[in-house]
Order: structure tokens, then C-alpha cells, then sequence
């Protein structure tokens, strides 16, 4: 379940918060990643996500690593899990620019599907993606995700109103899927 060919989900390692620290600043990855305010984090703000995530019933956060050599490549979460609803949102991102484009966000997002449909038996994952993030909508509706909405001039980015498109994917269709 939480290992794939060439990733695997993994928890939080002494050290991650510092390679977290220092990859935020590529603007590539912090941008599309937040359609809020950007906040800098240290090193003990990244620790504190990924330990508070261990703790909760909210919020699973994964480091997403190499099988071949264990590196640190990303994170993968699903956030506000609602119980009731059976529901919750997928976030991914790989900070350093040489893990992009290499099939490992497509793999991580296999092995967070699997998770989160057949472990904790959500009936619907939802995620928000701005429309010019090519290579992460690629990667989404490959998975499964199909675009549910739109929400226009949503987000305030580089200087212009932009769109914030809403994709899930519902168990039965992933299901289905893998059959």
C-alpha cells in the first residue's frame, strides 16, 4: 500500500524540515502549491505540520521518497477527512525541480488513492489545481480525477485574477478503474 516502484509514502525524518526550508523558495513549487498567503516556514514549522498530522484525525501528511535510496523527494497529504461525509482533500507537491516530470507524482498519487479508498475508506477525493499547472492536471485526470467546476478569477496570482479549478475522484470510479 505505501510502496510503489519507484516512490514510497513514508513518515517525517529528523532533517526533512531543513530540505523543506530550503526548497520553498522555488517559486515553481510555492506558487501553484498555495492560493493564499505564502508564509515562510523554518525548519521547526515544516517538522510541526508532519508531527501535528500524527496526532490527528483530520490530517494524514506522507514524505514521499526514492525506494533506491531513501531521499526525500515531496509530500503527499489528504486534509479536512470528514468522517461523516467520507471525504477529504488531496494535496502533492515536489519541491526540487529535477523530480518533477519523472512519474513520480503519478505513482504517489496511485499509492494515496489506494490509501485513502481502501484504508480509510473515503467515498470521494477532491483537490483544487490553478488550470495553467499543466503537468498537475496531467497527472490528475490520468489518475482519475475529473474536473467537477470552476471558480473564476478566484485566487489573486502573479499580479491577475486567475481561475481555481475543483477535481475529485469517487471510490467506485477508482474501483472500477483497477479492475
Amino acid at each position: 500500500m505505501f510502496t510503489g516502484k519507484n516512490v514510497k509514502l513514508s513518515h517525517y525524518h529528523e532533517g526533512d524540515g531543513n530540505d523543506f526550508a530550503s526548497w520553498q523558495w522555488d517559486e515553481n513549487f510555492i506558487n501553484p502549491l498555495s492560493d493564499d498567503v505564502i508564509h515562510p516556514f523554518t525548519a521547526e514549522d515544516w517538522e510541526k505540520i508532519f508531527r501535528n498530522s500524527s496526532r490527528s484525525d483530520e490530517n494524514v501528511e506522507f514524505t514521499v521518497r526514492k525506494v533506491d535510496d531513501d531521499s526525500l523527494i515531496g509530500f503527499v497529504s489528504l486534509s479536512n477527512i470528514s468522517i461523516r461525509n467520507h471525504s477529504c482533500e488531496l494535496g502533492i507537491g515536489f519541491p526540487k525541480e529535477e523530480d518533477r516530470f519523472k512519474g513520480y507524482g503519478q505513482e504517489t498519487l496511485s499509492l494515496i488513492l489506494d490509501y485513502g479508498f481502501n484504508n480509510l475508506n473515503m467515498h470521494k477525493i477532491k483537490l483544487s489545481v490553478f488550470p495553467f499547472n499543466t503537468g498537475a492536471v496531467k497527472a490528475y485526470t490520468k489518475a482519475g480525477f475529473v474536473k467537477e467546476g470552476t471558480s473564476k478569477n478566484e485566487v489573486f496570482y502573479d499580479g491577475h485574477w486567475v481561475d481555481f479549478d475543483h477535481y475529485a475522484i469517487f471510490q467506485e470510479d477508482w474501483l472500477a478503474s483497477r479492475r
